[in-house]
Order: C-alpha cells, then sequence, then structure tokens
C-alpha cells in the first residue's frame, strides 16, 4: 500500500489542486466581469461620440439659423430705413413750402383781386 508519507504528500498536493482551483475559477469570473465593464465602457464611448456629432450637427445648424436671421434682420432694417426715406420724400413733396416772394406776390394778388372785386360791386351796384 502507499505509505503515509506519500499520503500527505498526495492530500497536500490535491490541497493544493483545490486552492489553485478557487483561484482560477474566481480570476476567471473576475475576467468576464471586466469584459462587461469593458464592454459597457466601449458602448458609453460610442454613445457619447453619437451625441458629440449630433450636437456638434445642432450647433452648426443653429448657428446657421442665427446668422441667417441677422443678415435678415440686417435687410428688414435697410428695407425700413428706405422706406422711412422714401415716406419723408414723400410727405416732404406733399407739404410743399412756399417762399418768401411767392408769399408776397400772393398777397399782393390778393388784394388786387379784392379791390377789383370791390370796385366791380361798386360799378355795377353804385350808378
Amino acid at each position: 500500500m502507499t505509505s503515509p508519507e506519500n499520503t500527505e504528500e498526495k492530500a497536500a498536493a490535491y490541497a493544493r489542486g483545490l486552492d489553485a482551483g478557487r483561484i482560477e475559477q474566481r480570476l476567471q469570473g473576475h475576467d468576464e466581469h471586466l469584459r462587461k465593464i469593458n464592454g459597457s465602457i466601449d458602448s458609453m464611448t460610442q454613445a457619447l461620440r453619437s451625441l458629440t456629432e449630433e450636437l456638434r450637427g445642432n450647433v452648426t445648424r443653429f448657428s446657421a439659423n442665427v446668422t441667417a436671421d441677422r443678415r435678415d434682420a440686417a435687410e428688414r432694417d435697410k428695407i425700413a430705413a428706405a422706406l422711412v426715406k422714401e415716406a419723408g420724400i414723400v410727405a416732404s413733396e406733399r407739404t410743399v413750402r412756399w417762399t418768401t416772394w411767392q408769399r408776397w406776390f400772393a398777397v399782393v394778388g390778393a388784394i388786387i383781386l379784392v379791390v377789383n372785386f370791390g370796385l366791380g360791386l361798386y360799378l355795377a351796384f353804385g350808378r
């Protein structure tokens, strides 16, 4: 049969094998856990990349809209200024001011008209 030393060696080797198996099993569990973590980190990184690209696209679109709105506002301001200027020209053409000599001429003409009317009435009914 087997000697007691041989049995103790076998028992010790068996115990070492069990411990190594437990350690191997724990390491394998840790490896699987690390693979899951790495996979979730990779998927999170991919999601962040796609989100970043989407945000960049939205910012570019928003920036283009803001620039277009600014350009439209500037064009509207130019059109409004032109319309105000045109309205001022039309208003000034409607309200024509007479010069001083034109006013004197109108007053003298009105006086002559009144005198002639009065003279005509005098001659018509006075005689």
